[in-house]
C-alpha cells in the first residue's frame, strides 16, 4: 500500500492510497467529516490500472475518484 497525506482542501480529505501491487486498484480516500469530525473512509467504485492510479496518486489527484463515484470503505484505518 502507498498511502500520501493531501495538501489542505475544501472538501475535507485528508489523506488517499492505492495497492500498488496489483494489477488494478481503487483509490482509497480519508477525510474527517466538517460538521462532527468523525473519521470517514471511502474508496472507488471503479477500479484504475496500476499505472494510472500511481499517476494520480503522486499528483495528489483525488479528485480522480469522483468521475466513477465513491462509495463507503469497509478497508479502514490505514491512515493516522
Amino acid at each position: 500500500m502507498k498511502v500520501k497525506k493531501l495538501t489542505s482542501n475544501n472538501r475535507n480529505f485528508i489523506a488517499m492510497s492505492i495497492d500498488d501491487s496489483k494489477p488494478k486498484t481503487v483509490i482509497y480516500l480519508y477525510a474527517v467529516s466538517k460538521t462532527t469530525g468523525i473519521d470517514q473512509w471511502y474508496e472507488s467504485k471503479i477500479e484504475f490500472t496500476n499505472s494510472t492510479a500511481l499517476k494520480y496518486f503522486y499528483a495528489g489527484q483525488y479528485s480522480c475518484v469522483f468521475a466513477g463515484g465513491l462509495t463507503k470503505s469497509a478497508y479502514k484505518n490505514w491512515f493516522k
